[in-house]
Parts: structure tokens; sequence; C-alpha cells
């Protein structure tokens, strides 16, 4: 774990293939075959304790810290603190050149907090960009707040990754207007399974799993708070009772997983 930004940076992958990395919640970070470095909703700070007097949990320790992380690009799904973390984004910014890039409400959170202009871009829902040289669209989500709030602008992500597309979905309830990114043939699926806070539970993440068959699907947004978590192993169960064909993975945090895709 304390190795993971070296192990990031090391790693090489042969063409048709794609490194994932788990930093624990919804933070991810992609090494492609072209040796370029993507995290989504990165987390890797305390926010949450300091915020909302949340704390980690063991499985979920600090994966790295943030001024390791050497990202070409970082994506933010919405402006929650464990989405786009007030502690993590100005030391990224601070120790690469990394463009920050989401929807209105992370590039208004962004500006507040120093980050310049041309370090950020704004991609909101329904909108296809190319950001850092990558294929980004930026899709539906229906998520509320801790509070109960609507999150209008809350997105998720589909990014082509050098020919191999990944779905994350960000924060989200289920909805069937999430089965339109089947049409972009998704390799791989990072779907919320925590069940509160305006997300999927592990009944419905596996019920949108098997309306757009990925290869792989990942569950996501669990083990990182005792107060807003599930069980993978559920949504596994509940997998496999639809009949679906895409092979789950179930990550811990700081775990590395590298899988062949037939690229499109």
């Amino acid at each position: 774990m304390a190795d993971l930004a070296t192990a990031i940076a090391a790693t090489r992958v042969s063409d048709g293939k794609l490194a994932l990395f788990w930093l624990g919640g919804a933070g991810f970070v992609f090494r492609t075959a072209a040796g370029r470095t993507v995290a989504i909703d990165p987390y890797l700070s305390d926010s949450l304790d300091h915020y909302y007097s949340w704390k980690r949990l063991p499985l979920s320790p600090i994966a790295l810290p943030a001024r390791a992380l050497q990202a070409d690009l970082v994506l933010a799904t919405h402006a929650h603190e464990d989405h786009l973390d007030p502690e993590t984004i100005p030391d990224l910014v601070a120790a690469g050149q990394a463009l920050i890039a989401g929807p209105g409400m992370c590039t208004s959170a962004m500006r507040a907090w120093g980050v310049p202009e041309e370090r950020m871009a704004e991609i909101n829902r329904g909108e296809r960009r190319t950001l850092a040289g990558f294929d980004v669209a930026a899709v539906l989500a229906h998520h509320v707040s801790p509070a109960g709030a609507q999150t209008p602008d809350a997105v998720g992500f589909v990014v082509d990754l050098d020919g191999i597309i990944v779905y994350h979905t960000g924060d989200t309830l289920y909805h069937p207007d999430l089965q339109a990114v089947r049409a972009r043939r998704p390799h791989v699926l990072l779907v919320c399974i925590n069940g509160q806070y305006g997300n999927m539970n592990p009944e419905e993440a596996a019920r949108l799993t098997s309306e757009i068959e990925p290869a792989v699907v990942i569950p996501m947004h669990w083990g990182l708070v005792a107060e807003n978590t599930a069980e993978p192993g559920a949504f596994v169960r509940a997998l496999a009772a639809t009949g679906s064909r895409a092979r789950p993975v179930v990550m811990l945090p700081g775990d590395t997983f590298i899988s062949s895709f037939a690229a499109s």
C-alpha cells in the first residue's frame, strides 16, 4: 500500500490490456497501454472525518499521498468530499500537471480553492469531450446528497482508455435511462453498491450490470466508512441470480487488477 504510487508509475501493460488500481470508495486509477494515468474520484485524505466525523475503516487506509499521484487526467463525478476531495485536489494540482475535470459544481468548488483555470475543465451531463487526449463522456447520474437534496449535475463517466471503454457510474440511484451506456459497449463497469444516500443497492447494481453486460464489473463505494458501506458478496450473489455473463471482480483498497479486453 505504501508503495502504490511507485507501483502505478512502474506498471506497464500491453495493447488490449488495462491496469486498474482501487483507492477505496469510488476512487480508481487506470494505467493504459500508452503508459498514461487517469484517476476518477480519488479520495486520498480524511475529509469525511474532518467534515462529518466519518472515520475510515481499517480496510481502507489512505492508499497513497495525493502529492505522489502523477496523473494525466483526474475526473470528478460530483463535488461531495469523497469524490472531489478538498484535501486531495489542491495537492494533485501542486504536485503534477494533471487536468482536473468535472461538472460545473466541481469547477466552481475548485475555483474557490484557487485551482488555476488552465488546470481544470468543465464537462456536464450529456457532453462528450477530448480531455488530456482521452475521449470522455459525462452521462446521467441520479444522486442525492447526505442531507437528501438532489445533486442535479452529478454525472457518471464513460472513458475510452486506449480503446478500452470504462463506465464509472458515479453516485446514482437505479434508473432505466442508465441503460443508454450499453450502446458504448463498455468493457469495464465500476458500479456503486452502498444503497444509501442516493445510490444503488447490490440488487439494483446487479440489475444494471445485467442490462449493460460489460466484460468485467467491479463493485465500488463500500468499505470506506462504517456509516456508508455494503457487502460486495451480496452484489456477486445478486449478479449470479440475473444470469449475467459479466465477470465480477471484488477488489480491496490498494489492489491492482490487470485484464485483457478486445479493444474497440
